[in-house]
């Protein structure tokens, strides 16, 4: 049930935030940003992921970012610490500006983490999209594959984290 809302949300939002932004926003500018994320997972735990993430757009094409989750489950919580970078392209007279994801970091209390807790390398893959509202908000729609890099010994071997954010530019 929890997807289910939240993929309607998250398509909701993508359908009206292109329509809301009444002129095209400069997406494409240098500089920085941080945001915040709400998100589920698809794994057999139910769980409910809670993020931050600040970074650095350097251009048009490419951006750096570092990212904090936490997430709750029926089985314990759990971190993540990521540092990704990040390719994208505008989509010309448009607010919407896919892209693509790859990074690196440590999972610890049971997110990608040790049998026993202790904290492990995770690597993650992923894609989205942000839609420009203004010259300063965007939104953040996005999905993460996740997967400890121990996998023989991991309690969470892959992870498939799907969020909807906003980012601020400042």
């Amino acid at each position: 049930m929890m997807k289910n809302t939240l993929m309607a949300a998250v398509a909701f939002l993508a359908l009206t935030g292109t329509a809301l932004a009444a002129d095209p926003v400069k997406a494409d500018r240098s500089g920085f940003y941080a945001g915040g994320s709400l998100g589920s997972s698809t794994d057999e735990k139910s769980r409910i992921d809670l993020g931050v993430n600040a970074g650095y757009q350097f251009g048009s094409y490419v951006r750096a970012e570092v990212d904090v989750d936490h997430a709750w489950k029926t089985h314990g919580d759990g971190n993540m610490l990521t540092g990704n970078v990040i390719g994208q392209y505008r989509i010309p007279n448009s607010t919407v500006t896919p892209y693509v994801l790859v990074g690196a970091g440590y999972g610890f209390d049971k997110l990608g983490s040790l049998k026993g807790g202790a904290a492990t390398p995770v690597a993650n893959v992923g894609a989205g999209v942000r839609v420009g509202l203004s010259e300063s908000v965007d939104l953040d729609f996005r999905y993460r594959e996740v997967r400890a890099l121990r996998d023989l010994n991991a309690s969470n071997k892959q992870l498939h984290l799907f969020s909807a954010g906003v980012d601020y530019r400042f």
